[in-house]
């Protein structure tokens, strides 16, 4: 409840001396202004049925900064607490007080002791407001932190924040030392010196990503995670930096999702581990380079397919899946079509490298008759490794290379061409049809129905787009290369 002191009876304006605005407004803040000016409206008015809960109503505010702000101004000696239940608040004359000396000075020893020892500790590095002291002060009332425990946590973050820190940042950690039960100068010096720990590895993070600043409080909090929660040490943190230099902007969450990756993979976080750990990827990454650029993807990442990669090496060479890229790109294949080209190949109990070089070259022979089939029919582009297999296919089926050459003729006028020749010479086949004359004469396939199925038909039929084609494989080349010829 507010009531009226008898020197501040007024009617229809609300006094406010001069000497509360030169002397005790510069250093308020904005909120605890607000209380005041508004609590001493109400009292000079009579509200003596206007509480702290209406205040905080009228002003927007939670009821804990009310009385937070009150007390403030209980310091000051210019409000003064006279009942607990309910609260209730008698506002002084500010001239009586700062004239009688019964403000701030002559009372709340315990307050004033505190503010010295704030100045003393903290007054030859920056300028204190009593704003700032207010607050660190009800850290010791309100969150029962010992005097001295405050003391070393502003201490603490002029140390690592400078000496402009901001007490609200402060504050925040104030409440965490709450939660976590420090009560002791030996539990706090232990608390700061984690803490200390976790600032020099951030800015250590930051130095690798040549940023010359302080970290941030969500900077800190990931840099905790990764040594509290994860258990990385700081070698094996300052070891995942290095894997950041491809990125154009590297971060904190950047670095994050490394040492996410890292975690997921390595049963010790320690430097070393992550140092082994990375030198193998490092090589991995070499190898997948070389696939990607035999792919014509040189743009990717490795390590977005690295996974994919060693997979792959379980059952396959780097010799094998190098010599699957270079078959699937005719065809503008992706990294995901290896796998299939590999099965096919083992399949054909093509297991190693040299018999799939051996497979590629025999192939070679029938470069001269794909390209008329290419011509004949208007295909597009090179002949892929599926588009010779599907073509030594239609000769194993007996047919002649000017049935073949017919069978393309007759397809020019097709969308998909390679699939429409092998539909009319499966139907010649069944008919019996062996000649020119006679294929010329038979009647058209129906639009369903499929031919005989040859190795890789089914991989890539729906990669006929025009591209760089078989023909820029040098399989000869490449047979003496791996032979070492």
């Amino acid at each position: 409840m507010f009531k009226r002191s008898d020197q501040a009876r007024q009617f229809g304006v609300t006094s406010i001396e001069n000497i509360f605005i030169t002397e005790y407004l510069p250093a308020a803040s904005g909120e605890q202004i607000k209380v005041y000016l508004y609590g001493l409206y109400q009292s000079q008015n009579g509200a003596d049925n206007f509480g702290v809960a209406e205040l905080a109503a009228a002003l927007s505010l939670e009821e804990g900064q009310v009385l937070a702000s009150l007390r403030y101004w209980e310091r000051r000696r210019l409000v003064e607490r006279v009942k607990d239940d309910p609260p209730t608040h008698v506002f002084h004359h500010l001239g009586q007080r700062f004239m009688t000396g019964q403000d701030q000075l002559s009372g709340d020893e315990h307050y004033i002791m505190f503010s010295e020892a704030v100045n003393t500790q903290l007054g030859s590095r920056r300028k204190l407001r009593e704003s700032d002291i207010s607050m660190a002060y009800e850290w010791v009332e309100e969150l029962q932190l010992p005097q001295e425990v405050v003391l070393m946590l502003l201490n603490h973050f002029a140390d690592t924040r400078g000496a402009h820190f901001s007490f609200k940042s402060a504050q925040t950690t104030a409440v965490m030392m709450k939660e976590e039960n420090i009560t002791t100068t030996d539990e706090a010096e232990q608390y700061f010196s984690h803490s200390k720990k976790t600032h020099a590895g951030a800015r250590g993070v930051l130095a690798e990503f040549n940023m010359r600043r302080l970290p941030t409080e969500p900077e800190l909090a990931l840099y905790r995670k990764w040594t509290e929660q994860w258990g990385f040490d700081k070698d094996a943190i300052l070891l995942a930096c290095q894997e950041t230099v491809a990125a154009n902007n590297p971060s904190f969450s950047y670095l994050n999702g490394i040492l996410e990756r890292l975690k997921n993979q390595l049963p010790s976080k320690e430097g070393s581990s992550v140092k082994k750990h990375l030198k193998q990827e490092g090589e991995d990454a070499a190898l997948i380079r070389e696939v990607l650029q035999e792919l014509g993807k040189p743009g990717i990442s490795p390590f977005t397919v690295l996974a994919a990669y060693n997979e792959l090496r379980k059952d396959h060479s780097h010799e094998m899946i190098l010599l699957a890229a270079k078959s699937v790109r005719s065809r503008g294949g992706m990294f995901e079509d290896l796998l299939p080209r590999l099965q096919s190949w083992r399949n054909m109990n093509l297991t190693d490298h040299k018999k799939v070089v051996a497979h590629l070259r025999s192939l070679k022979q029938y470069e001269a008759l794909m390209y008329t089939v290419f011509e004949q029919s208007g295909q597009e582009g090179r002949a892929g490794e599926n588009d010779l297999m599907m073509l030594t296919g239609w000769l194993e089926d007996g047919h002649s290379e000017a049935l073949i050459t017919e069978a393309a003729r007759q397809a020019r006028s097709a969308r998909q061409k390679l699939q429409y020749i092998n539909k009319v010479l499966a139907n010649w086949k069944k008919e019996g049809i062996k000649t020119v004359d006679a294929a010329q004469k038979a009647p058209a396939p129906a639009a369903q129905g499929r031919g005989k199925k040859v190795a890789f038909q089914d991989y890539d039929q729906g990669q006929q787009n025009a591209g760089q084609g078989y023909a820029g494989l040098d399989v000869l080349k490449e047979a003496r290369e791996l032979d070492g010829q």
